[in-house]
Parts: structure tokens; C-alpha cells; sequence
């Protein structure tokens, strides 16, 4: 047995993806292509060297996020956050991630926060739409 990085829940072993949440449990996912593999190393280095680059974590979230790991992808984007608070696509793939990982009412804040800093991006009005289950 292990527990899902994200929400704790107890996984078989052999589990890819956490049954409560939809995290990926892979370490090594094949089907993750080589370039973002490498792309995520790149950026991991870049954020060891100066955890401070914002767009160093930015860079690494969006990559974690092809990677389909969305604690790691949550875990990048809350410090971009907290060290840019106004940065509205943060906000906004935040909200992606904390829906993926089954706390809509998280990503619903998440998202407003974006729509605040931001209220003419569509992408921002889309995920809100979507939250809430309408789909126009």
C-alpha cells in the first residue's frame, strides 16, 4: 500500500493515479513525452539555483501539469503565489489543478482571484463556467 501525495488516501501499490483524487501516483510515466520529462528536470534545476525565479516555478508548474501531476503542479503554483500574489495565470492554473485533484470550492476561489486580477482573460471566465458545471 501507499498514500497518494496529494490527498493522503491509501493506493494499492501498483496504483497510477489515486482513486479519491485522480493525482498521478507514476514516478515514471511512460506516456509522459521525453521533451517535458526533460523540460521538468530543466526548470527543478532552475528553481534548486534560485528558489525565488518566479518563472523558474511558473515554468515547472505548467510542466507538472503536462506531466498530469497536479499536487507537485498545486505545490509550484501556490509559491508563485506567494511570491507574486498578482499573478493572475497562476491563479488560474491553480484553479485547474485544485478541480483535478477533487477541491472545486478551492478552484472556485482560485479562479475569482484570477477573474479579479484579470476579468477580461476568457480562459479565466471558461474554468469558472465549468466549475460551476455550465458549459456556455
Amino acid at each position: 500500500m501507499a498514500n497518494c501525495p496529494v490527498c493522503g488516501t491509501e493506493t494499492d501499490a501498483d496504483a497510477k493515479s489515486c482513486p479519491e483524487c485522480g493525482a498521478s501516483l507514476a514516478t515514471d510515466d511512460a506516456d509522459t513525452p521525453q521533451a517535458v520529462r526533460e523540460m521538468a528536470a530543466e526548470y527543478a534545476q532552475r528553481v534548486r539555483e534560485n528558489p525565488d525565479d518566479t518563472a523558474a516555478r511558473y515554468d515547472l508548474a505548467l510542466a507538472r501539469m503536462y506531466e498530469r501531476k497536479w499536487g507537485p503542479a498545486i505545490e509550484q503554483l501556490e509559491k508563485v503565489i506567494e511570491l507574486e500574489p498578482d499573478f493572475a495565470d497562476a491563479w488560474g492554473n491553480l484553479a485547474v489543478c485544485l478541480a483535478r485533484v477533487g477541491r472545486p470550492d478551492d478552484a472556485r476561489e482560485a479562479v475569482d482571484r484570477a477573474l479579479e486580477l484579470n476579468p477580461d482573460k476568457k480562459r479565466f471566465r471558461k474554468i469558472r463556467r465549468q466549475l460551476d458545471g455550465r458549459t456556455h
